[in-house]
């Protein structure tokens, strides 16, 4: 699978020009062959709160729509965050990473497990309650977004099927060393494919280095872009499973005994 990470200088809060510089982005990786390309989380808006401004209507979303029909015009996969406005009875909003295929078609849709309590998102977006794994282009990939990287645990249940995990981001320069490492760990400890693509420039006084990046599934980095907008080419190849058949680290899980922990069916000996 030949992959291209949309490394966007968001224009803030302003949707068409973001699509815009979106658009070139598609076109350059559809010249060099890419099947899929990627762009960070919110692609289009950066990571606001303002949900009044930049929350969009699921079902009649204007940013899937005009995403789709990019998809159909440069005959290329297109995965990308936004956010969308409350639901029915809901009365928050929700970050959504939305894939469509070539054709246009939406492949699946995840919503953010793990709001950033830290930088209040919690106060306006609903966390999601659903991995997603779904059959892409011959592989199986799972989707998360930005803060859901701490969180090993979510990777772990993706990669019992999945060996292709995206993660979309707006993370912070100032944190690019837990970024980078941590999409290097979740590879190694899942023995899949980790894609991260995080956003570059400065928005709503943030400063964000990019950093996006593939990872093999022994850690290895395929490529890496910092410090500039652009796009990067990596070719995904599909050794995952006969790495997981050769040295299965998951046949030596010991689940049912983390579950216990976990449920407080078991505790922690604690020695003073």
């Amino acid at each position: 699978m030949r992959v291209a990470l949309g490394q966007l200088d968001m224009a803030w809060e302003n949707p068409e020009i973001s699509l815009s510089r979106g658009e070139q982005m598609i076109a350059e990786a559809a010249r060099a062959g890419a099947d899929v390309i990627v762009f960070p989380e919110m692609s289009f808006t950066g990571f606001s709160m303002h949900l009044e401004r930049i929350g969009e209507r699921p079902g009649q979303a204007p940013t899937v729509q005009r995403i789709q029909t990019l998809a159909q015009r440069y005959q290329i996969a297109i995965g990308f965050g936004w956010a969308a406005l409350p639901e029915s009875a809901q009365k928050m909003g929700t970050n959504r990473f939305t894939l469509v295929d070539r054709s246009g078609n939406v492949v699946t849709e995840y919503t953010k497990i793990h709001p950033f309590t830290y930088g209040g998102e919690s106060d306006h977006f609903a966390r999601g309650e659903q991995i997603v794994s779904v059959p892409f282009l011959g592989r199986q990939i799972s989707l998360f977004v930005c803060y859901d990287l701490r969180f090993p645990e979510l990777f772990q249940i993706a990669a019992e099927k999945s060996d292709i995990i995206f993660v979309i981001a707006n993370w912070p320069a100032i944190r690019s060393a837990h970024w980078q490492t941590l999409l290097r760990a979740r590879a190694i400890e899942t023995q899949s494919y980790v894609v991260g693509v995080n956003c570059f420039g400065k928005r709503d006084g943030m400063v964000y280095s990019g950093d996006s990046m593939a990872v093999d599934s022994i850690g290895n980095i395929l490529g890496i872009l910092s410090g500039r907008e652009g796009v990067l080419i990596c070719d995904l190849d599909d050794r995952a499973w006969s790495l997981r058949k050769k040295f299965s680290t998951r046949a030596d899980r010991q689940e049912k005994l983390y579950g216990e922990y976990f449920s407080g069916k078991r505790s922690v000996i604690w020695e003073e």
